[in-house]
């Protein structure tokens, strides 16, 4: 959606992982031991950032593991997954900017939603450690299983767009991978792409958000210009 059509933004829908908190190289570091466990050699940041796609399933048959050992050990990777990645979480602090943004997005009155592939329960804890939880009206989510067999963020948009007070022009959605660009584009409000979670700029690139930026204070910026410098 071109920014000119847009009329002022009221919500501010977020993903989390590789967005607000800065867990790629947490998340990469988790794979290489499931990797290890499963007699797969490790992958590289810059390799996981060229194949990793949801639903979980298709990254792990992309990086090499077959059909067969997928339908066999899928939830022990899912568990083993978590039971290694929580505690790991628990010292990864919230990306450079988050803050900021925050404070500017609820000093204008702004409402901030975390839409993720993640569990409920782990947002809700690291929202709480982190001390941010009083930022955000709702957490949508999942639970641990889900993401492994498909993919259902965008139509967990859909029904928050349908249910909301808003007008699509009154909407955007932050993310790092192409998967909230098709989402946002599928519902018809403004998508912006930021660089350096888990996915290469060239992936965020070839889905054509509306905005890509580096960092996340550029979205204050951006947000100025829809709200025509509030």
């Amino acid at each position: 959606m071109p920014w000119n059509i847009l009329i002022m933004i009221k919500l501010v829908v977020f993903d989390w992982n590789g967005v607000l908190i800065a867990d790629a190289a947490a998340t990469v570091a988790v794979d290489k031991e499931i990797f290890a466990t499963f007699g797969h050699k490790p992958i590289t940041m810059k390799t996981y950032r060229e194949i990793f796609t949801m639903p979980v399933k298709d990254f792990f048959l992309a990086a090499g593991f077959t059909k067969e050992e997928m339908a066999r050990n899928a939830v022990k990777i899912q568990e083993l997954f978590h039971s290694l990645y929580e505690p790991r979480i628990a010292k990864i602090r919230t990306r450079t900017g988050a803050r900021e943004l925050l404070e500017y997005i609820r000093a204008k009155g702004i409402e901030a939603i975390i839409l993720s592939n993640h569990t409920t329960e782990g947002i809700h804890s690291q929202l709480e450690r982190l001390g941010i939880k009083k930022y955000f009206s709702r957490v949508i989510a999942n639970d641990k299983h889900v993401t492994m067999e498909r993919k259902n963020k965008g139509d967990k948009l859909v029904e928050l767009v349908k249910a909301s007070p808003y007008k699509k022009g009154e909407m955007i959605i932050i993310g790092d991978s192409p998967e909230e660009t098709e989402a946002g584009k599928r519902t018809g409000i403004a998508t912006v792409a930021i660089t350096g979670g888990y996915y290469s700029t060239r992936r965020l690139r070839d889905a054509k958000p509306d905005h890509l930026i580096n960092k996340l204070t550029d979205i204050i910026s951006i947000i100025k210009r829809y709200n025509k410098g509030i």
